[in-house]
């Protein structure tokens, strides 16, 4: 058997095994599983390890350790609840949120003019593309790149298309992105994975990091509003929603020097929320890479 089948037979067994604990099992079982991994099978540790302490140059060594216990509990909650999701009903994920809503898009949405969603690896972005179709009821086309896995890859197409949003593949997307706009269709796009070495560059807690052109280059093109938008988790299974609608005044008239700006206020609007919960970002992803 190769690689593939036997990293999705393992996935298919925490599924199984999550789901018939339930949700308020998830707590327990991921201190577990998490500190199986901090402790003794530390993927990626030195990774969050340094993107921390770059981040916050002020705390201590035990602090940033500290920090990054909670990093490895909460990517390990957000793993379970997305097998929870797998199975969920439509009122269950629903009743995930328990703070915010998103009316302050709705209106605009239902212009029919094409309208950006933008968020980031950040407490559970998977729940925030399935809430927010279920809730302003519509087809939200979520811009993925697709896992290593093949297996894993179409578990995750089936999650993410349980109701009515679509997958549109990272590489072969661009046109397809801009027919859904100019349809007056949403796209939902995770925005703050590492853009390439002549990228976009803008200011990340006080390092220069690389974005891609990306929703910028489509919102300027379309003249679409763009949201910026996180859920933020209470507890386990709970959330609360932060929505912000990007301004586009002040954009400088060159196009480059536009798209620029758009990021710089996208990953300022991201660097915000993650101060306030540090631990929900994904700190395993080499963000500074070309540092």
């Amino acid at each position: 058997m190769d690689k593939n089948k036997l990293e999705f037979l393992f996935w298919k067994f925490l599924d199984n095994i999550i789901n018939f604990f339930g949700i308020k099992r998830v707590p327990i079982l991921a201190r577990i599983i998490s500190g199986l991994f901090f402790y003794f099978i530390p993927i990626r540790k030195e990774m969050v390890i340094k993107n921390l302490t770059k981040a916050f140059p002020d705390k201590s060594t035990g602090e940033i350790k500290k920090l990054a216990r909670k990093n490895y509990y909460c990517i390990t909650v957000t793993f379970m609840e997305l097998l929870i999701l797998s199975r969920a009903s439509k009122d269950e994920i629903i009743g995930m949120v328990e703070e915010g809503n998103l009316d302050i898009a709705k209106k605009r949405i239902y212009e029919n003019r094409g309208t950006i969603f933008l968020t980031g690896h950040f407490g559970n972005w998977e729940l925030a593309a399935l809430y927010g179709g279920l809730v302003v009821d519509i087809s939200l086309y979520v811009l993925v790149k697709k896992q290593r896995n093949p297996y894993v890859a179409d578990w995750m197409t089936k999650l993410r298309e349980r109701f009515e949003n679509k997958e549109i593949t990272l590489g072969v997307s661009v046109k397809e992105l801009y027919k859904t706009l100019a349809g007056g269709g949403t796209i939902a796009i995770v925005g703050d994975q590492r853009g390439p070495k002549d990228g976009v560059m803008v200011n990340y807690f006080n390092q220069p990091t690389m974005t891609f052109q990306g929703f910028a280059v489509l919102a300027l093109k379309r003249k679409v509003p763009v949201f910026v938008s996180f859920f933020i988790r209470n507890s386990v299974g709970k959330y609360r929603i932060k929505i912000t609608e990007m301004s586009f005044d002040n954009l400088p008239e060159n196009n480059s020097e536009a798209i620029q700006e758009l990021n710089q206020r996208y990953m300022t609007i991201l660097e915000e929320t993650v101060r306030e919960t540090p631990e929900q970002w994904l700190w395993m992803h080499n963000i500074w890479k070309y540092q």
